[in-house]
């Protein structure tokens, strides 16, 4: 018959690196969940800005006009009306995109950057013509069943590619 009334210090640092253990993996599950997420989220605001482009091309039968633009900036493109990207849509016909995201930082290497000061963003440029555009944006993680990279990736009229805007 056993006698011993406690556990032995062996006994107690098992458990102790098993809960250490555990704790580790869930911390790291939570913080990959985080950055799918916001990852999901940026692919969406580009998605929706466009949306937002095409309409505008329906309408204006051109690309709103920008070079190096970083979308969502409060002095310079919030909102997508008939006069453009810009600061305030309030005197447009036409409101296309009354919020633009601006991209989450959180997680990010600067593939994207756009701006002065130079700062993460979705960077928007029209072609000359105004015939199409690029949005260079970052991404925290590979998508590989979409064809997206680790870093940046590139949205035009004809969908979403990985890698660097050309």
């Amino acid at each position: 018959m056993n006698d011993q009334k406690g556990f032995t210090l062996i006994e107690i640092l098992i458990v102790v690196l098993i809960v250490g253990i555990v704790g580790t993996l869930a911390a790291i599950a939570v913080s990959s969940a985080r950055s799918k997420t916001r990852d999901a989220t940026r692919i969406s605001a580009v998605r929706q800005t466009q949306s937002a482009l095409e309409d505008y091309f329906n309408e204006a039968n051109s690309y709103p006009a920008g070079a190096g633009l970083p979308l969502g900036d409060s002095t310079q493109s919030v909102c997508l009306g008939t006069g453009g990207f810009q600061a305030n849509c309030s005197g447009d016909d036409s409101v296309f995109l009354r919020v633009v995201t601006a991209t989450l930082d959180t997680g990010l290497k600067g593939s994207a950057t756009c701006g002065t000061p130079g700062r993460n963003a979705y960077c928007y440029a029209a072609s000359t013509d105004g015939m199409g555009y690029v949005i260079q944006f970052e991404l925290e993680n590979a998508l590989p069943q979409v064809g997206l990279i680790k870093g940046p990736n590139c949205a035009t009229p004809d969908g979403i590619k990985g890698g660097a805007c050309t």
